[in-house]
């Protein structure tokens, strides 16, 4: 499994990509929010798992890590 962490200000997502699953998970990793709502996309799809990390930090380039997903 691959981690990506993304920090803006106050707020910090973990990306995680688990290849051999084909899935992406983002996680909120801001102090601010209850860690029993932290996990805000888990599946296939990497644009929607971007737009999970984009609704928490705001617009944000794609790390050169994970860029290769981002066409998959």
């Amino acid at each position: 499994m691959e981690e990506v962490r993304i920090q803006k200000k106050d707020r910090a997502v973990s990306f995680r990509v688990s290849e051999e699953a084909g899935e992406f998970i983002v996680f909120d990793m801001s102090l601010s929010n209850p860690a029993g709502s932290r996990t805000n996309y888990s599946g296939k799809q990497f644009r929607e798992a971007w737009k999970a990390v984009e609704s928490i930090l705001g617009e944000t380039a794609i790390p050169d890590e994970i860029i290769k997903y981002a066409n998959s």
